[in-house]
């Protein structure tokens, strides 16, 4: 039995064109979905989601805490948390995180996501101190608190207590008590 091998020939430069045209026009939609995100959160001209890491243009990773709260500081958002379950590459262990999500209404898109994990290893970019992470702690610990309050368990709610007054306290000392006044 052999193997016959057939040439092809090149497609002519009109065919070419219309192919690419085409690959354009279907990613069209994105690339101006993806635009209009990196122009609102101000990321670098040219970004585009890194799919390898699960981003979309709708829900962004970013490296750090100090990354995130600088883009918090520039654009304001939504703050939460939720535990979230990590593992490594070759799935040999498995961890719990905190992941942190700052919401931004980006006009003409809706809802975008920007996440990061915390982590409090200063040596390595991460703290808890900057107002994004404070904010969230605070939010956590209120809901906590109401929990704590509502099933009457008021020796619980003391530390959960503590907890707040440090948050507000770190905020105080960044000038940035507003972003819970409301709460």
């Amino acid at each position: 039995m052999s193997t016959a091998t057939r040439s092809t020939a090149p497609l002519p430069p009109a065919a070419l064109q219309a192919m690419a045209r085409i690959e354009q026009a279907l990613a069209a939609p994105d690339r101006e979905l993806v635009a209009k995100v990196g122009q609102a959160l101000g990321l670098r001209r040219g970004w585009k989601p890194n799919a390898h890491l699960g981003e979309t243009a709708t829900r962004i990773s970013m490296w750090s805490q100090i990354e995130l709260n600088t883009l918090f500081e520039r654009v304001g958002g939504t703050v939460t948390t939720r535990q979230v379950e990590r593992s490594t590459s070759d799935g040999s262990s498995t961890w719990t995180a905190t992941e942190i999500t700052l919401t931004v209404q980006v006009p003409d898109v809706g809802p975008v996501e920007v996440v990061t994990d915390i982590e409090d290893d200063p040596e390595h970019g991460y703290r808890t101190d900057v107002p994004v992470v404070v904010v969230a702690r605070y939010q956590s610990a209120a809901g906590h608190y109401r929990a704590l309050a509502t099933r009457g368990d008021y020796d619980g709610c003391l530390p959960v207590q503590d907890e707040m007054a440090m948050c507000r306290c770190q905020l105080a000392a960044a000038g940035r008590l507003d972003l819970i006044e409301a709460a």
